[in-house]
């Protein structure tokens, strides 16, 4: 029976770490990708179409920030100053509110649920 120096298993156990670091990192980053696009899609299916459909069809994911460590992504409608309004509704000039139309709230929180299961997989399997 063969002992290995506490130096070498030392350096093999860092090793592992910093794969299976790197694998997650990567893992999660395309978890993010992947519910950022379903997330996307989502919103432009519930969208309001409007009378040109400009609104529905305005949705974008773009990467803000990333580096080796971090990524961040964000969906946003390039029509963004009616976003609020149709998700809410707005009062009128003359009196009264317009209906609302919520779809963003609920499609924000499915993703969210989304990417936590999948943040999760990721770190239970290691990719």
């Amino acid at each position: 029976m063969s002992t290995i120096p506490v130096d070498d298993l030392a350096a093999e156990i860092v090793r592992n770490l910093q794969e299976y670091t790197q694998e997650v990192t990567e893992g999660i980053k395309q978890a993010e990708d992947i519910t950022a696009k379903e997330c996307r899609e989502s919103l432009q299916a519930d969208s309001p179409v409007g009378p040109t459909g400009k609104y529905q069809k305005g949705w974008r994911v773009t990467v803000a920030f990333e580096n080796p460590v971090e990524k961040r992504t964000v969906i946003h409608n390039q029509e963004y100053r009616l976003t609020h309004l149709l998700e809410r509704g707005h009062a009128k000039r003359g009196g009264g509110r317009t209906r609302a139309f919520p779809h963003i709230e609920k499609n924000e929180k499915k993703a969210n649920a989304a990417f936590e299961l999948r943040v999760l997989e990721v770190v239970q399997n290691g990719h």
